[in-house]
């Protein structure tokens, strides 16, 4: 941007500038770390956590266990590092955890293992919807980065139908065991309506109506089911029925939900494939303002954990992961603004949400984070998670398309008016 242009929209030059900031985290402290502690090269895997020990603060990796989603997971880490032209070692991290996926988790005929003991590889049997999801996400994310010696989509294909063959509901959406047990959670359909748009763009042209499918199913469940109809809001819990547990746990409301389905359906809404797009841009939009106007801690600067459907607090404390949630959805809410007014708003917001995601970036060991932000003020000093990694490096992945539609609108137009031509770009 020009000097005139960031004197005129300056939300858009702190866009760039808080994108640049976090990029060169990314580059230069998260992904170096991760790839030198975080993998661990003599079992196969990712190691589930990195601690900094002692004065010294030497970091000791932890965790035998090689959860699905974690590996899923890395993978896309790592994948979007080197898209954003991060260089790794001598193994590339992605090839590390395409070969281990396939090897030790995937038991062949599209079924994988919720997950797997790091020494002697055995596997757990316990089904888990949300590992699946993940599964699902990362071979998309292998689909798209070059030839592989595995067979990834048609994995994929078999690990969905699977899904379907054995815990697809009649009236939409999956059970989470067989037999199956309450309550039902909207979350993991979540993950896979993530999936799903990611393989609508991975897919080869005879498979893409697959994943369409899927993803029209899903956004029809959030917005006829999950979706109260009172406050019109994202519930976390269900019956069979797929109406509100009764008693406390039906009444949760998670802003980080809130923030991230708003994302993903207006990532849905920019496709051609789309139906319902005026709908799920309305929801999209009021999930996002509810999210910021009643979970985020105008104090501190973050969305907090949980809240009632009363909008009052139930949960004060704050975790990383709604941080980035938050960002991604006000970088789609940029996408959707008609005036230089409302870009200038929402760019403001972006940078509201990521200030306050660095919040949690640990200047003393840079590369890893802080996992939780108490609500009387103080930060966890416990482990930091494997599985924060992929939150943050999406974010910033999220913000940097951003970034080309803030200088793509930068000489004066609304970003609005000219959205059509990138919106889908920014949001993939």
């Amino acid at each position: 941007m020009t000097e005139l242009e960031k004197s005129r929209f300056p939300g858009r030059a702190a866009v760039i500038e808080m994108q640049s900031r976090l990029y060169a985290w990314l580059r230069d402290d998260a992904l170096p770390l991760w790839d030198t502690h975080g993998i661990d090269r003599l079992h196969g895997g990712f190691y589930e956590e990195i601690s900094a020990v002692g004065p010294q603060l030497s970091l000791a990796a932890e965790g035998r266990l090689r959860r699905g989603r974690v590996v899923a997971r890395q993978i896309y880490v790592f994948d979007i590092g080197e898209r954003l032209g991060w260089r790794p070692g001598i193994v590339r991290p992605v090839d590390h955890g395409c070969d281990y996926l396939f090897t030790h988790m995937h038991a062949g005929d599209g079924h994988l293992h919720t997950a797997v003991d790091g020494i002697s590889h055995a596997p757990e049997t316990r089904f888990s919807l949300y590992e699946q999801a993940f599964y699902l996400f990362a071979l998309a994310r292998l689909q798209t980065a070059g030839p592989s010696r595995f067979p990834i989509e048609k994995t994929a294909i078999r690990c969905f139908e699977r899904l379907r063959a054995a815990y697809g509901k009649r009236g939409g959406g999956f059970e989470e065991s067989q037999p199956p047990e309450l309550p039902l959670r909207s979350n993991p359909h979540m993950h896979l309506l993530e999936a799903a748009l990611e393989w609508i763009e991975a897919a080869s042209e005879g498979t893409r109506p697959i994943w369409v499918g899927l993803a029209q199913e899903l956004v029809s469940l959030c917005l006829t089911r999950f979706c109260d109809s009172a406050t019109g809001l994202i519930r976390e819990y269900f019956d069979s029925q797929w109406r509100p547990v009764v008693g406390v746990d039906g009444r949760v409301l998670e802003p980080g939900h809130q923030f991230e389905w708003g994302w993903l359906l207006i990532q849905w809404a920019s496709l051609p494939h789309a139906d319902a797009r005026a709908q799920c841009l309305t929801a999209a939009r009021r999930l996002i303002d509810a999210g910021e106007r009643w979970g985020v801690d105008p104090h501190r600067g973050v969305a907090i954990n949980e809240m009632w459907d009363d909008m009052t607090v139930k949960d004060g404390a704050a975790k990383l992961w709604p941080q980035t949630e938050r960002v991604k959805a006000w970088c789609a809410r940029l996408l959707l603004a008609g005036t230089e007014a409302e870009a200038e708003y929402a760019c403001d917001k972006i940078v509201m949400a990521a200030r306050g995601m660095t919040k949690y970036l640990r200047k003393d060991v840079p590369g890893l984070w802080y996992e939780s932000y108490s609500a009387e003020g103080t930060f966890s000093t416990g482990p930091t998670k494997a599985s924060s990694l992929y939150h943050l490096a999406c974010a910033i992945h999220v913000l940097g398309k951003s970034v080309a539609a803030v200088s793509a609108g930068a000489s004066g137009s609304a970003l609005g008016s000219v959205g059509s031509n990138w919106t889908k770009e920014v949001l993939t």
